[in-house]
């Protein structure tokens, strides 16, 4: 693991990245997860792939992508939710993870990032796929998320106190239409050497 400190503006984070060397323990911690996802099944307990692995994951095909670990140095009114920055776009980077191949991915009501990535898991054998969404959070607030309401709306509706986190297949949304990407994973790998 490279660990770094970033000066964005007037904040400043501790940034860090994994490389190939790295593999060995992502893949421990894709095992884990693994087991854990299936013992929940019996206990009926939903258990999403780990932030940390979807996070890094896309870190370690991004030279100039870096995971923030910690604020060091927080600034008055400057944003501090975002999982990853990228140095030479100078962009807040969101990261979703799926692991199964109909997606179905929920974001915060009020999203923060100049692009996201999907890390797809969904082959459950430590292969994965990488696909760039060029959306930013002021964008995404206007995709249609069902037949009926769009990102905005979801967000607006209230769900147990709070502002309702909206959802929907980025496949269906993004890649298979080819609408901000490709349609093409931009990395491809695994976690097996």
């Amino acid at each position: 693991m490279i660990e770094k400190e970033i000066n964005i503006g007037k904040l400043k984070i501790l940034g860090q990245k994994c490389d190939e060397s790295d593999n060995a323990d992502l893949y421990s911690l894709f095992n884990s997860w693994l087991s854990f996802k299936n013992l929940s099944k019996k206990f009926r307990q939903r258990a999403n792939l780990p932030e940390s692995l979807t996070e890094l994951i896309v870190t370690k095909h991004s030279s100039e992508i870096y995971r923030k670990i910690k604020v060091l140095k927080p600034a008055k009114g400057v944003k501090t939710k975002f999982d990853c920055y990228d140095e030479v776009e100078k962009k807040f980077v969101e990261v979703k993870g799926c692991s199964v191949s109909n997606d179905l991915t929920s974001f915060s009501p009020k999203p923060y990032f100049d692009y996201f990535c999907l890390v797809d898991f969904s082959s459950l054998d430590g292969k994965y796929k990488v696909y760039r969404i060029n959306i930013n959070s002021e964008e995404i607030m206007n995709i249609k998320v069902n037949s009926t309401e769009t990102f905005r709306d979801q967000a607006e509706k209230s769900s147990s106190g709070g502002k309702r986190r909206p959802h929907f297949s980025i496949y269906e949304t993004f890649i298979n239409k080819k609408k901000y990407c490709e349609g093409s994973p931009t990395f491809e790998g695994s976690l097996i050497n």
